[in-house]
């Protein structure tokens, strides 16, 4: 379990209204992406705020991004992990039968 999920763990015992939105399975893309921008940021060693001036955002977005309760855009996604010299690639697979995935 990484940072991103333990720290998830930790703020759903000490917050009903964030484990409520971070359990919902409708978000579960949104936290997926939340977390690999948790673990980015502290791989940097960077809080939120001075993360947010690398990647030119406020903190408060930044914040929200981590939280799941911010929707992004892919090409500002794209942006972000630039500035942050990081990269990113993006998987696509068509289920051919229940247990099999094909990549495209």
């Amino acid at each position: 379990m990484g940072f991103a999920d333990r720290y998830a763990k930790h703020r759903s015992e000490q917050d009903p209204e964030f484990k409520k939105n971070w359990e919902d399975e409708k978000r579960k893309d949104q936290h997926e992406l939340a977390c690999k921008i948790i673990s980015l940021r502290l791989e940097l060693g960077l809080t939120q705020k001075d993360f947010g001036e690398l990647v030119g955002l406020k903190q408060s977005y930044i914040s929200r991004l981590e939280n799941g309760e911010q929707n992004i855009t892919y090409q500002l996604l794209k942006e972000i992990v630039r500035k942050a010299g990081a990269d990113m690639d993006i998987n696509i697979s068509l289920k051919k039968s229940e247990n099999e995935l094909v990549s495209i």
